[in-house]
């Protein structure tokens, strides 16, 4: 017997190629009353093959669920709510910017610089709550 894919010898109960890794088929048998693993006869009223203890439904095709990538709609209401805080945030933190640096030109007030100096943390992090809502909004439901 033959790999299907690389034609090297192979022995007939592997399951897999020595040389190249490929998955061999697996014969089926065509006789519903025959074990589909070692094709020993079974009777009608037997789920399980005596023989070898497989299934009778072992190679029957499984079917899945459909599982939708699409954003839960709490998932979407959370994104939004988290690009209007980022956004919020980073209008406030320029806002702020801009009227201490007036302030700070005419005013020596230390308060006012620490407040001009804080302006551009508040803002970094506006831009990155901005940034995890639109991950948020784009990132797909995992179905939990």
């Amino acid at each position: 017997m033959n790999c299907q894919n690389c034609k090297r010898e192979i022995n007939e109960n592997d399951e897999f190629c020595g040389g190249c890794g490929f998955q061999l088929e697996i014969p089926v048998s065509s006789d519903p009353d025959s074990c589909p693993s070692c094709f020993t006869k079974m009777k009608q009223n037997q789920t399980h093959c005596q023989k070898c203890g497989s299934s009778r439904d072992l190679f029957k095709k499984e079917e899945f669920a459909e599982v939708s990538t699409a954003p839960s709609k709490s998932s979407n209401i959370f994104g939004i709510i988290l690009c209007i805080v980022g956004l919020a945030i980073v209008i406030f933190a320029f806002i702020n910017y801009q009227s201490t640096g007036e302030s700070l030109r005419t005013d020596n007030n230390p308060a006012v610089g620490l407040q001009y100096v804080i302006s551009f943390p508040i803002g970094i992090v506006g831009v990155v709550v901005l940034i995890a809502g639109l991950i948020s909004l784009n990132k797909p439901s995992d179905g939990k």
